[in-house]
């Protein structure tokens, strides 16, 4: 099996960041190219100044994950996306044609669970390709 293209779901969470160093690792034995997608949710009315908050913390997020590929000597490709992730992160898997998608698992109290599900448990039943969840 080929890992030529891994997508990493990746939005600056100690898990995010876990994925992304493990994605990293693993492009390097199989000399993968990575491509991480970090997506913001969009504004709501009157919600100008968080949205531009969460668009900084995003900005200094990406700058970190660069530094880590350049660390590791791993050239990666930075889309962002504006939405819900699962959605987005299935829908680039899925256009790119990505063999691998590489996601951090956050914890979600039971309650949350009941009612949104995870990003990584919706990309698991809906992703077009194989997907390594992060601890």
């Amino acid at each position: 099996m080929t890992l030529e293209k891994i997508l990493v779901g990746y939005d600056g969470s100690e898990g995010a960041k876990k994925a992304l160093s493990f994605a990293l690792k693993l492009a390097t034995v199989m000399g993968s190219k990575i491509t991480i997608l970090a997506v913001s949710h969009p504004p709501e009315f009157n919600q100008d100044t968080e949205f531009s908050l969460e668009r900084q913390k995003i900005v200094s997020e990406i700058k970190w994950a660069m530094e880590k590929a350049a660390e590791e000597k791993v050239g990666i490709e930075v889309k962002t996306a504006m939405g819900d992730p699962a959605d987005k992160i299935i829908k680039l898997a899925r256009e790119g044609n990505f063999d691998l998608v590489v996601l951090g698992r956050r914890g979600l109290s039971r309650v949350g669970y009941w009612l949104t599900g995870s990003v990584s448990e919706r990309v698991v039943r809906h992703s077009p390709c194989s997907i390594l969840i992060v601890e």
